[in-house]
């Protein structure tokens, strides 16, 4: 039944849920909770005080009513507008993000790549001090003498001769 098909006392009545799904269902496409919560106040005449009191009431019914689907961005849709395999993380990827979100997304991964270039300079800092420090060992314990290397196979022709 469309939402002009019911009386003035009729929608004053029914609940906040069922004027909302009428009106989702004759818009027939997704829309913010904030108009949805606005249009459902004036349509059943209620006063800004009794709207304010009912807002989070209609949003948790709204999430627990199986009909009804939050796309994401505060966007309501109805759950029969979409294939029942589709899970809720796939329709909130569908609907476009704002610009500031878009902006603000390009500034926090400015940032990370700032923050990886800078993690690669600690790194390669770190290991050239290590290379610096190695260096300083060794020449701690040069003395200055050639150092002559065993040859393990020259001591192992020798013992064969001697058996």
């Amino acid at each position: 039944m469309a939402l002009k098909d019911y009386t003035e006392e009729q929608l004053k009545e029914i609940s906040m849920i069922e004027v909302t799904f009428e009106l989702l269902t004759e818009k027939n496409s997704p829309e913010d909770y904030s108009v949805l919560i606005n249009r459902v106040a004036e349509i059943q005449g209620l006063s800004k005080e009794r709207m304010q009191e009912r807002i989070a009431h209609l949003y948790t019914a709204m999430s627990l009513d199986g009909r009804f689907v939050n796309l994401g961005d505060n966007r309501w849709a109805l759950r029969s507008w979409y294939p029942f395999e589709q899970t809720e993380e796939e329709l909130s990827q569908m609907m476009p993000k704002k610009r500031k979100a878009d902006a603000e997304e390009a500034l926090e991964d400015e940032l990370e790549e700032y923050d990886e270039f800078e993690d690669i300079e600690d790194e390669l800092d770190e290991l050239a001090n290590e290379e610096d420090s190695d260096t300083d060992e060794a020449d701690e314990f040069d003395t200055g003498e050639p150092v002559v290397e065993e040859d393990d196979e020259t001591d192992t022709d020798e013992e064969e001769e001697t058996n």
